[in-house]
Formats: C-alpha cells, sequence, structure tokens
C-alpha cells in the first residue's frame, strides 16, 4: 500500500487521496496532519477547530498580501518556522479567539515560537465571530521578549502599538521588505 502522505502529494485532493490509500477517513486525516502537507483549504474544511481556524487566517493573510509565498506548500511541508516568505522576510500567521480563562481577561494567547521576523496575529473581536471584523497584530520579532507565548489584553502594547487596519498590513510588510534588502531590518 503506498503511504497517504505520497498520495496525498501527488493528487493534491484529501477525498481523492483518502480513497485510494483505503485507510478509513481519521486515520489518514491524523496522518497527513502529522506530516503537515494538508493544503490551507483542506485545514479548514477537514481539520481540528483550531487548525480550521488557523487555516482561515492564513487564507486571509494571502488575500490581504497576495505576493507572500505560501512557505508551507512551496518550501517545506508544515514549515515549523513560518507561514509565509515575501521579499526576504518570513512570517507566521496565528488566530486566536477571544478567551476569559487562566487569568486572560478578556484576550489573547498567541505562540510566539520560533525564528520568523513578523507574527501576524488575527484576533477574534467578539467572541464567536472568529475573523469577522477581527483585529489584526503585525509584530516585529525584534519586539517581542517571550520566547513561547504572548498574553495580549486591549490594554496592553502589543495590541495599542501593532495592530493595524487590513488595508495597511500589506504596505507595511514591504516596507519592511525593503529595509531588509537595504541591510537596515
Amino acid at each position: 500500500m503506498t503511504d497517504i502522505v505520497d498520495i496525498y502529494m501527488e493528487c493534491g485532493n484529501f477525498h481523492e487521496a483518502v480513497k485510494k490509500s483505503g485507510l478509513p477517513i481519521h486515520v489518514a486525516h491524523l496522518k497527513l496532519l502529522r506530516s503537515g502537507c494538508l493544503k490551507i483549504q483542506d485545514k479548514i474544511n477537514f481539520g481540528s477547530a483550531a487548525a480550521k481556524m488557523g487555516g482561515r487566517a492564513e487564507e486571509e493573510f494571502q488575500r490581504l498580501v497576495p505576493e507572500a509565498i505560501d512557505a508551507n506548500k512551496y518550501f517545506q511541508k508544515n514549515n515549523p518556522v513560518y507561514d509565509f516568505y515575501m521579499d526576504g522576510i518570513t512570517i507566521d500567521v496565528k488566530y486566536s479567539s477571544r478567551r476569559t480563562n487562566k487569568g486572560l481577561k478578556n484576550g489573547w494567547g498567541v505562540s510566539v515560537r520560533g525564528d520568523q521576523d513578523f507574527i501576524v496575529a488575527f484576533l477574534e473581536h467578539e467572541t464567536g465571530k472568529e475573523l469577522e471584523n477581527c483585529y489584526i497584530l503585525c509584530i516585529p520579532m525584534t519586539f517581542v521578549d517571550q520566547t513561547q507565548k504572548l498574553s495580549i489584553t486591549e490594554g496592553n502594547v502589543y495590541f495599542k502599538e501593532f495592530m493595524v487596519e487590513p488595508e495597511e498590513l500589506q504596505p507595511m510588510l514591504k516596507e519592511y521588505a525593503k529595509l531588509r534588502k537595504e541591510g537596515l531590518f
């Protein structure tokens, strides 16, 4: 039997790969999730709730910054460092729903592990609204002093200083990319 990952990489279709592999759908899904080769759309259609929202955030980022290259698709399956590459800078896209548990009063949690240049975080504006009218933060990693996770509230510096409007995201990243080419960033 051919490996589900090989089949999926060849045909690019989740359902077709499952059918050809003969594996139960949940077994195939788990193997493909572990391999990191599921496309954004497959994450949205077949992933866990967190994977779906992460995939939708990546899709929204791609819509806002169309010239960014999807690193998971073109560089490395499940790239552990970043999701997108644009003119010399690396960007990790995150999504967080609004949380009120674990002492994080009305805020969000965003993983900042890795060596990416930027975290672009899509933060749920209102509980249950997901990406509808979400907040977008574009955080250069030079400003991040945490190594695992940022706790963000509407009152902290990350929220106040790094929030951008959707139409500002692409020009801002282009400006940083220009500085990277000039050796200033």
